[in-house]
């Protein structure tokens, strides 16, 4: 989980609304002899159906006047498109099942849950942690009292315990300086886990490509061009792994996660049809930097520096480091290839995307400028020779699909 929750820390405003209600949440289960873990987790995700672009909106729309406007519950829906959303998502993934219900209930009023059901007591103390925190966002200098009367006006929506227990830990100054730490950024998630977890209950999960598979397809599906891209790095770099005789699955994660630092590129950018400015050059480039940050928790498996390294050239041309061909590996050149590649048959907001033929001759070429590699281009040649059409090539794993029918379909 550590990847995918970066991941949401990256993103302004959202970022710390989410660790906001998270840690909310986990102090109140801890209050009610609940697990603190299952809230953290329901808390930090509980939005994630935001993340797929829907009603007209993007992330870089996502701001106060949003998390305000967006988040009013209804009184005759017990659920609203994003929790829909947001759950079925989750839903795929065996590791965050168990919070599937409580995501598609955090809206819902007293009269769409039952108080002999554990995810509805979830559900309902994630409600309750959102009004606050979405009250802290927007105001400074906030205390107890400035807390405490708005959520009296709506104590009806709350299960009377839950109300209660919300209120004695407001009381705690503690509380309410973390929610400020957290809004200026002085806390990260790591603290509050550690704080409220302790070690031994760290969020761990292994299944890289799982999570890959999830993460991959929230930052892709924020612009139409970029949409497979992900997945198709993926599947040729595994696929030139293979003929190179090296870790195909290593090669696999690195291609799912490579791009993860785009969650900041602003739309605007990746949807340009001109050509970028200098600034949106630099802006652009600083994915490559945010991919560091997200994924620095594994750098020492084999996976972490073809992936953070795929815009690097070995003439130092490219970009975060300016590395040259002495100073990177094989396996990083590989991930360099199999990215420029697949961008070129990938449609642009400024080009369509080229024939197989076609893209693997311009990479040839910038090979042969000292740019790329050639000995990874040539394992590139001897993937293609057995005729891969990766332009048309189904590209996007069963669990993504399935989101992509879901929502596709909700918003028909």
């Amino acid at each position: 989980m550590k990847i995918l929750f970066n991941l949401i820390n990256l993103i302004p405003n959202f970022g710390i609304h989410s660790l906001q209600v998270a840690f909310l949440a986990s102090e109140i289960a801890k209050s009610l002899n609940l697990d603190p873990k299952k809230a953290f987790l329901a808390g930090y995700l509980h939005d994630i159906g935001v993340l797929i672009p829907h009603e007209n909106f993007v992330l870089d729309d996502i701001n106060a006047s949003y998390l305000i406007n967006h988040d009013i519950p209804s009184g005759n829906e017990l659920t609203r498109l994003h929790t829909v959303i947001g759950s079925f998502i989750v839903n795929q993934f065996e590791f965050l099942r168990d919070i599937s219900e409580i995501i598609l209930k955090h809206h819902a009023l007293l009269k769409f849950l039952d108080e002999g059901c554990g995810n509805d007591i979830y559900a309902n103390i994630l409600s309750i942690s959102e009004e606050i925190a979405k009250y802290h966002f927007i105001n400074d200098n906030v205390d107890y009292d400035d807390l405490f009367f708005p959520i009296l006006s709506i104590k009806s929506r709350f299960f009377d315990f839950i109300f209660k227990a919300t209120i004695d830990i407001l009381k705690r100054e503690f509380l309410i300086w973390a929610l400020d730490d957290i809004k200026h950024g002085i806390i990260n998630r790591k603290m509050l886990l550690d704080y409220l977890l302790g070690n031994d209950l760290e969020l761990k999960n292994e299944n890289l490509v799982d999570e890959g598979v999830l993460v991959s397809f929230i930052v892709d599906a924020k612009s139409k061009f970029t949409k497979d891209h992900s997945w198709r790095v993926a599947t040729v770099a595994r696929d030139m792994a293979k003929t190179a005789k090296l870790d195909q699955d290593s090669f696999f994660i690195a291609g799912l996660y490579h791009d993860v630092g785009k969650i900041t590129t602003p739309f605007k950018i990746l949807e340009k049809k001109g050509k970028l400015t200098d600034d949106e050059i630099k802006i652009m480039k600083k994915h490559v930097y945010y991919s560091y940050i997200v994924l620095n928790d594994y750098k020492d498996e084999s996976w972490f520096y073809p992936a953070v390294r795929h815009q690097e050239r070995i003439d130092g041309s490219g970009y975060p480091f300016k590395l040259k061909e002495n100073e990177m590996s094989f396996e990083d050149k590989i991930l360099q290839v199999a990215d420029y590649f697949s961008a070129l048959l990938e449609d642009r907001p400024y080009r369509k995307g080229f024939e197989k033929e076609k893209a693997f001759e311009i990479t040839y070429d910038t090979a042969k400028k000292g740019t790329l590699d050639m000995q990874a281009v040539e394992v590139l040649n001897e993937v293609l020779k057995e005729d891969r059409d990766y332009r048309n090539i189904s590209y996007i794993s069963k669990t993504q699909k399935n989101i992509d029918l879901f929502v596709n379909g909700l918003l028909q």
